[in-house]
């Protein structure tokens, strides 16, 4: 919204550098979000020191199958980043406009009411804010989508994972290969490597929160199982330390589902359930959806008009710029549940997949 010279406020619990469960891993709309913001920040967060970048993304189907996402462009150094959130958010945070972003750290809040005059936001130092258009980007608990949307979380649209960081983990890829498996263990389970800048590495188990409940899976038992066990991965956790709690949270991908505005408000990212269902990532679309919403905001304020009826292109252009993907990694999903289809699948299709990755990285990045 500086980007257009609107004046704002940011409300947060936290102050910032704080940390935040995630997977850590970066791609796709990240890219284009901080690239249309702004040429700089993109050219900064690549050459930020805490933050890595791979060419090779490997998704193992089996212990023999793999698709590889390479990115072959000189000029383009990455398909995938890693960040701690730590780390990334802070960045974002030290680059927000001094002169539109008024930032309300540590101070969240904890009622929301609407008005004729438009929704009163009530802080916890018992501050009250009036504002004529509310935007939700808190996430999958968002007091703004419970409170304005009647939102319920559906746990067959939403993923739970665990993760921790672990050291001195052995024979990883000298070119940061993400690397990620699918595991059978009677539900669909996503396990995933991620390198660090440290030196550490984000160890990620997930799955679909409704396959979890019904089967009564425990992720760190299941993930736990994998380090000491797994074939291809055991090995290289034999002298490994868990430096960090196990930590979950959820992943939603419930958009096209439930509103994503309304009178007065609209949502963004994990708030509006724009994670994707396949692969997990939410930090990207979370970026973009913010960039989409804040050009509806100029309208807004250019008409005067913030009702739903006005409000409802909003839906529309989240649908032009991410439907098509998150609806196929639905069916992606929903496939991969079945081992042996889905193997056969990949095995037919794993050339074709793999030649036409570049320019579907490149429509979704750059």
């Amino acid at each position: 919204m500086a980007k257009l010279k609107i004046p704002h406020y940011i409300i947060d619990k936290a102050t910032f550098p704080r940390d935040k469960t995630c997977g850590d891993g970066l791609i796709l709309y990240a890219y284009k979000a901080l690239k249309e913001l702004d040429e700089n920040l993109y050219n900064n967060f690549l050459k930020h020191p805490k933050i890595l970048h791979s060419r090779n993304i490997k998704l193992n189907i089996s212990n023999d199958t793999a698709i590889n996402f390479i990115e072959t462009e000189k000029e383009r150094p990455q398909v995938i980043s890693y960040a701690k959130r730590i780390d990334f958010d802070n960045f974002l945070v030290e680059n927000l406009s001094k002169t539109y972003a008024n930032q309300f750290f540590g101070n969240p809040a904890r009622k929301i009411e609407k008005h004729k005059e438009g929704i009163y936001i009530k802080l916890k130092n018992g501050e009250k804010i009036l504002s004529k258009l509310v935007i939700g980007a808190d996430g999958v608990n968002s007091l703004v989508a419970k409170q304005l949307a009647n939102k319920i979380i559906n746990p067959k649209k939403n993923s739970t994972f665990i993760t921790a960081y672990f050291k001195d983990v052995k024979h990883l890829p000298k070119d940061r290969t993400a690397e990620i498996r699918l595991v059978y263990k009677g539900v669909l389970l996503f396990f995933y490597i991620f390198p660090l800048a440290d030196g550490q590495v984000n160890v990620s188990l997930v799955a679909t929160t409704h396959h979890l409940q019904k089967n009564n899976i425990n992720l760190i038992e299941e993930l736990e199982d994998i380090l000491n066990n797994h074939p291809e991965v055991s090995h290289k956790f034999k002298e490994s330390t868990r430096v960090s709690k196990w930590r979950g949270w959820s992943i939603p991908f419930h958009f096209g589902d439930e509103n994503v505005f309304g009178d007065n408000f609209m949502l963004v990212g994990d708030a509006a359930g724009l994670a994707n269902a396949f692969y997990k990532e939410g930090v990207g679309t979370g970026m973009m959806s913010g960039i989409i919403c804040a050009k509806k905001i100029e309208q807004c304020i250019q008409q005067n008009n913030y009702s739903a009826s006005f409000l409802k292109s909003y839906e529309k252009d989240l649908k032009k710029e991410f439907y098509k993907l998150l609806k196929f990694s639905r069916l992606t999903l929903r496939i991969a549940r079945f081992k042996r289809l889905f193997l056969i699948i990949i095995k037919l299709f794993k050339k074709r997949v793999e030649k036409k990755a570049p320019k579907m990285i490149l429509k979704r990045s750059y």
